[in-house]
């Protein structure tokens, strides 16, 4: 959204002007206030077209609905030239700077088409990220296993997308709906020459299977709109000064301070840089939250998400998962039930808030209730490894509950159904009052199958053109062991209550966590600015004006799959523009 205030000035007419073909943002009729004039954005469709710009009319007709929230450029106003600094190059920084230079460039040529010679408001505006390595968009080279999810199924239904954030999925419905959607990620990409692919479970990658692509089109598109990228200039913080400079009253600017080796004396060199407008991408590294705190926001304590579980007492020798690295389950069901410590901690703590006073307690002592303690289930492929459990059904539980599991060291029991899908079918199929389908179905066994060892293979398969056996064949040997069945028993000398036990392990296995393992092809941190500070139409701060946030330094964060990119390009591209 572009919204440019200019003072003392008046327009007679407005012409047409040119935005790229491969621009996702449309512009609509301006909003005129002859005292204090306003260029408000609004979506329309894009229009289609084969050359390398489309022009645009643009009408002097007032919109009769309400104007948006103001952009990064409302207050670039003046005859001189402005500054909007962006705090690093990763992901969403580099879309962030992008989206603003771009909108800039639009804003200029608008402006000279329209003013018919008159003296420019705008004389123009830098646009500059800081980053503190020598390298931009360093998660985005590695995430996805070097081959980068750029984005998920954009054809899923939107609730379903929003459905895998764990945090933040209210308040990126509107983005994803008006602002930047997930069909405007796509041609964004693709209006570029990157091609991309759907593979079977909605994970979307370019063809060449190679984060570089990606790298080198956002780095492009940048360097085309004539951003300027320090690299390896540290930021160390942020100050807002008001403007008294030379006695005159004169707007406020973000001092941004930062450190670099001066390449001659390999020194450590301390200087100070003034920006009209500020963009925090700093990710989930420390420096964001203090610069956010040192400027009046909240902090969601960040905690990990989208972690491994390590069962070391199941992998040890002896142990059921000894052996069965490799090993994965088409769909199992993770139970996590939440105890009190967990729930202590699940709202997620403000690292600067002021503690609540106690107030006296003048209520009656109740009568304590036995409720029902609340779970955390997620569903997906499992996958066993040296360490303990992976896959997406443990990735998705580790990020739903990531502060649950925080509370407690990581160290807690989850409950494993390896065959649910199977168990729901029969329930579906057998109708009301068949709760003890899978011992039924077990024990039916001993009279179709009595010859039969209990240990050679699970009996129960899937529907289909190609059914399988619903356990894979070592796992269930594995179960069958773990659940005291001697290994020679056949089906039909196997007792009632090893078959209770045999099934109390396929439906509520006991998975002990010992400690949290890493996910290697993404870095996800659930926690950052809280989001009731933040103007989500336009990323804008809440609390200081002018300073504009996105990416993962906010407490906004999705399962893998691409969601988490997802959120940094639109984040991004609302905050830039």
């Amino acid at each position: 959204m572009i919204l440019l205030a200019f003072h003392s000035l008046r327009i007679k007419s407005l012409h047409s002007f040119n935005i790229p073909a491969s621009s996702p943002l449309t512009r609509v009729p301006a909003y005129f206030n002859h005292d204090h004039i306003k260029f408000i954005s609004r979506r329309q469709p894009l229009s289609t077209s084969t050359s390398s710009a489309s022009a645009l009319s643009v009408s002097t007709t007032t919109s009769s609905s309400s104007p948006l929230e103001p952009s990064i450029l409302s207050n670039l106003d003046g005859h001189r030239r402005r500054r909007i600094g962006i705090i690093g190059g990763g992901a969403s920084g580099m879309f962030a700077a992008t989206a603003a230079a771009d909108a800039v460039q639009r804003c200029l040529s608008q402006q000279q088409q329209s003013q018919q010679g008159e003296q420019s408001s705008l004389e123009g505006c830098d646009v500059v990220v800081f980053e503190g390595t020598s390298k931009t968009m360093a998660k985005v080279r590695i995430s996805g296993g070097g081959r980068c999810n750029v984005m998920h199924d954009k054809t899923k239904p939107l609730p379903q997308i929003l459905s895998s954030y764990p945090r933040g999925n209210k308040e990126l419905r509107g983005l994803y709906t008006k602002r930047f959607t997930p069909d405007d990620t796509y041609e964004w990409f693709t209006s570029r020459g990157v091609q991309l692919k759907t593979e079977s479970d909605g994970r979307m990658f370019p063809i060449t299977d190679n984060s570089q692509t990606i790298i080198d089109t956002i780095s492009d598109a940048a360097n085309q709109a004539g951003v300027e990228v320090r690299m390896k200039e540290k930021v160390d913080g942020v100050e807002w000064r008001e403007g008294n400079e030379n006695g005159e009253k004169e707007e406020g600017k973000f001092v941004v301070i930062t450190s670099s080796k001066s390449p001659d004396t390999l020194n450590k060199v301390k200087s100070e840089e003034h920006f009209d407008a500020l963009i925090l991408a700093t990710g989930s590294f420390p420096i964001g939250q203090k610069i956010a705190r040192s400027l009046g926001h909240e902090i969601v304590k960040p905690v990990p998400s989208l972690f491994t579980f390590d069962a070391k007492d199941l992998v040890k020798g002896g142990g059921i998962f000894h052996g069965l690295s490799g090993v994965s389950v088409p769909l199992a069901r993770l139970t996590l039930v939440v105890n009190d410590e967990m729930a202590s901690s699940s709202g997620g703590e403000l690292s600067n808030a002021k503690p609540a006073e106690a107030e006296p307690n003048t209520t009656k002592k109740k009568r304590k209730r036995n409720k029902k303690k609340p779970t955390i289930i997620q569903e997906g492929p499992l996958l066993i490894t040296h360490h303990g459990v992976s896959g997406p059904a443990a990735l998705r539980l580790s990020a739903f509950a990531a502060r649950e599991f925080h509370a407690v060291g990581y160290k807690c029991e989850v409950a494993v159904h390896f065959c649910p899908k199977w168990e729901e079918e029969q329930k579906v199929s057998k109708g009301e009052g068949s709760e003890g389908v899978l011992m039924d179905a077990l024990w039916e066994m001993t009279r179709l199958i009595p010859k039969r060892q209990v240990a050679t293979g699970c009996p129960l398969f899937t529907k289909g053109l190609e059914p399988s056996a619903v356990i894979p064949k070592r796992l269930w040997s594995a179960l069958v062991q773990h659940s005291e069945i001697p290994p020679a028993t056949t089906w039909g000398d196997a007792s009632k209550s090893m078959i209770r036990s045999l099934v109390s392990n396929l439906s509520a296995f006991p998975l002990r966590v010992t400690s949290k393992g890493i996910f290697k092809e993404e870095f996800v941190t659930a926690g950052g600015v809280h989001l009731k500070e933040i103007k989500m139409s336009s990323m804008e701060s809440k609390v200081k004006p002018g300073l504009f946030m996105c990416g993962e330094v906010l407490d906004v964060d999705g399962v893998t799959g691409g969601f988490n990119f997802m959120g940094c390009w639109s984040t991004g591209f609302v905050a830039g523009e």
